[in-house]
């Protein structure tokens, strides 16, 4: 299938009155394989679906798109558009906004016909197509399982399953790897590997340098807007840079006998009609803050919504919490507990600003039916600046990136003081700088006595407070030293 090509000049982007993009100029060309870097707000987002169509550049009298097919002829948007696709973290979350719950096979099978929800049936021919696909990805076990019901990376695959069951000749991806574990990566990296010996035209971003895709021949920075030229190499080297300066150590703690927080004994969480979490004891005792690690599906997200109460014990299993006897109302218990998970980041009101939606952390709502109080709006800014968002406050959801949303949505969880901070894949879509800020925070907030349970696919992605870990394999739980021996 021959690539698409696209040419930018002269264009940028003004959002909420706030420059995006400055004058960026970038063609690329038909089969080339680009990757996008910068750092959060940058407008790699944004730029990407200026490639991709979605998004219209400011105009200034200077500004010109164009899509040309392989042979160099030009192409109208409506005629290039069936064969242009996008995955990011928005296209995600509009299942979790809207309600669609189809199955991993219906989303893929979607792609077919370019349309969002199944409205066609496929064909033998497409059948076959659909399941080599979602063999392809690691997905055909799972295939029967409802999208709201599928972990985090098995929704993601879905969704670059279906961009490529509609053959596209321009792939564009947005942190495709994010939330995914190793062999979910691996799997991804097998097909994008494929693509690199195709002529499909791929743009692709990241904020690691394991989120490279195979196949890179090209490669441009971006940054305040502004984007540069450079060699693949360079911008691969200058990840690594990054992310290695922001990596703290973790330090080994010795645990003694102490009171305990929350107390679990032979829980079964059931999904869908299976077993989730399989006959789970554990305790968090005070002076404990855990990791959570496991594959896709393992059961880590189910057990943070056990926590927070979304996800009810089967009969015969005892959740114990201190302060709270059995019968507590659901809405007191979660009083003392904050969340960020990406379920919560789909379900943010788009008309709100960020300090809206922290000031809605104090009230444990989604979206303000008063106006906030003056003391509210303090106690915003101030959980803001924590996260180096201070002068983003009276900015909206769609006029911030998704990594600066993202620290929105984590100082609205912190901004009461909880008692206990569930973080399901906090720091997806965080560039390295912010990554360590955001360890930063959380330390001191577990030094102000927050206890913390994160669920992370990447070691480096924990916070050096941490000294428990909890592994799932399947819905089954055991505990392993933390900080691990050796790599996993």
């Amino acid at each position: 299938m021959p690539g698409i090509g696209v040419t930018l000049s002269h264009c940028s982007l003004r959002l909420g009155g706030r420059a995006v993009l400055c004058d960026v100029s970038l063609r690329v060309r038909p089969g080339e394989k680009w990757l996008l870097c910068g750092p959060n707000g940058a407008g790699k987002t944004q730029l990407v679906k200026l490639l991709a169509g979605l998004r219209w550049p400011t105009p200034d009298g200077r500004c010109r798109r164009e899509w040309r097919d392989a042979r160099g002829a030009p192409l109208e948007l409506i005629d290039a558009r069936p064969f242009i696709a996008y995955v990011g973290a928005e296209s995600q979350d509009k299942y979790a906004r809207y309600g669609w719950n189809h199955t991993l096979g219906e989303v893929v099978s979607t792609g077919l016909f370019g349309t969002d929800i199944p409205l066609d049936e496929p064909d033998a021919a497409q059948r076959r197509r659909v399941e080599a696909l979602l063999t392809r990805f690691g997905l055909a076990e799972v295939s029967g399982r409802r999208m709201l019901e599928a972990s985090y990376g098995q929704r993601r695959l879905a969704l670059v399953a279906r961009a490529l069951a509609a053959s596209p000749r321009l792939l564009l991806l947005d942190e495709a790897y994010n939330g995914l574990d190793d062999a979910h990566r691996t799997l991804l990296g097998r097909a994008l590997a494929g693509l690199a010996r195709s002529a499909v035209t791929l743009v692709s971003t990241a904020h690691r340098p394991e989120d490279v895709p195979p196949g890179i021949t090209r490669a441009a920075w971006l940054e305040s807007g502004r984007l540069q030229r450079c060699e693949p190499a360079r911008a691969v080297a200058r990840l690594a840079r990054a992310a290695g300066a922001a990596a703290p150590q973790a330090r080994r703690r010795r645990h003694a006998s102490r009171p305990a927080y929350i107390a679990l004994s032979g829980i079964w969480v059931y999904r869908e009609g299976h077993p989730a979490l399989r006959d789970l004891d554990w305790t968090l005792a005070e002076g404990d803050h855990w990791v959570v690690t496991g594959r896709n599906g393992s059961g880590k997200s189910t057990f943070l919504g056990l926590l927070h109460g979304a996800q009810p014990a089967a009969l015969g299993g005892r959740v114990e919490r201190r302060g709270h006897p059995p019968g507590t109302p659901l809405e007191e218990i979660r009083a003392g507990i904050g969340l960020v998970s990406p379920e919560l980041q789909a379900d943010y009101d788009p008309h709100s600003t960020l300090e809206d939606i922290v000031v809605s952390g104090l009230r444990g709502s989604v979206g303000l039916d008063e106006p906030a109080t003056p003391a509210e709006r303090r106690a915003a800014r101030r959980a803001l600046a924590q996260v180096g968002l201070e002068s983003l406050g009276s900015r909206g959801p769609r006029e911030v990136s998704y990594g600066e949303l993202r620290l929105a949505l984590m100082a609205r969880a912190w901004v009461h003081d909880p008692g206990l901070l569930l973080l399901d894949e906090p720091f997806t879509g965080l560039d390295p700088a912010r990554r360590a800020r955001l360890k930063a925070a959380l330390t001191r907030l577990a030094g102000r006595g927050t206890r913390l349970v994160v669920a992370v696919h990447h070691h480096d992605d924990v916070p050096p407070v941490v000294n428990r870990r909890l592994h799932l394999v399947a819905g089954r739980a055991r505990e392993l030293p933390w900080p691990p021996t050796s790599r996993r």
